[in-house]
């Protein structure tokens, strides 16, 4: 049995992505702060202002404008307040850890001892297909974004979100950021079942689709990346190490590789599904959050 169509992420040709200047800052991105990237479009001469904004307003709980809300809400914020972005980012890899190891044990008692209750149980409960959804399991459209069965999967994914995730979350701070991941990986699991449990059977009448289940972050991950690239359209990726390309450019790629894998249906065992629906919640989250907040910086 296998349990899984494992969602392997378009973004894979940046396994050794890196970024020109990354040398002595710690990191892809220091956004703003170390001036490593310019900021986003429209704030190229208004970096200080628009990090002013962002600490206060819009990312980490450490801004001026947190600290007269009351100590009731300090309270109940203080888990977000006490993340750094590095132990954010360290958390959700930490998550996908353990259920990586989760999933591992739940295969192998099932080859070695034949017993599926387990394997059953995550498949039914942690992985995204329209059978779940139809059943009433709604948590399955985020439980996904922490499943995986195929170790390379897990690398790939975790280090894409390393590479990304700390600069991200200096920017939208940590609840907003975990607040993303998630939101990313509900739209993108939402699609993946719509296209594999409704269009596709429609389309091809193979219903196959409808009971085949799909795990992985990619749906997050290529979310936080897409949001990245309409933030940062002109920051330059190097793939396999030696091939510089610009953000935008990468993520259009990606896009249409994923649009046409799903087009053809059936020639690839990624969810390209999926990939097109974490895009587009970046693609959203930037043009109706940011982009707005950019603008009125101005």
């Amino acid at each position: 049995m296998k349990p899984a169509q494992s969602r392997s992420l378009s973004s894979a040709l940046v396994t050794g992505m890196s970024f020109g200047d990354r040398a002595a800052r710690g990191g892809p991105l220091r956004m703003l702060r170390h001036s490593v990237l310019p900021a986003p479009r429209g704030q190229q001469t208004r970096g200080g202002r628009w990090e002013n904004h962002t600490k206060a307003d819009y990312g980490s709980q450490r801004g001026n404008t947190y600290r007269n809300r009351g100590s009731q809400q300090q309270q109940r914020s203080s888990f977000f307040s006490k993340l750094t972005p590095e132990s954010t980012v360290y958390l959700l890899i930490g998550i996908n850890g353990v259920m990586f190891l989760v999933w591992t044990t739940a295969n192998q008692r099932f080859k070695s001892l034949g017993d599926a209750t387990m394997l059953t149980w995550l498949t039914r409960n942690c992985s995204t297909m329209w059978v779940n959804l139809v059943q009433g399991r709604i948590w399955t459209l985020v439980t996904p974004a922490f499943s995986h069965v195929d170790p390379m999967h897990l690398l790939i994914n975790m280090l894409v979100l390393h590479s990304f995730g700390s600069d991200m979350v200096r920017m939208l701070g940590p609840k907003r950021f975990i607040g993303f991941y998630l939101g990313a990986a509900v739209v993108g699991n939402l699609v993946s079942a719509v296209v594999r449990g409704i269009i596709i059977p429609l389309r091809t009448g193979d219903m196959s689709s409808m009971v085949q289940p799909s795990i992985g972050a990619s749906t997050s991950v290529i979310g936080i990346t897409t949001l990245f690239a309409c933030v940062f359209p002109m920051a330059q990726f190097q793939l396999f190490l030696i091939i510089p390309v610009r953000a935008w450019m990468a993520t259009v790629g990606f896009i249409g590789w994923d649009l046409w894998r799903v087009m053809k249906h059936g020639s690839s065992k990624a969810d390209g599904a999926g990939h097109l629906g974490g895009a587009a919640a970046g693609l959203a989250y930037y043009w109706f959050k940011l982009r707005p907040l950019i603008r009125r910086m101005r």
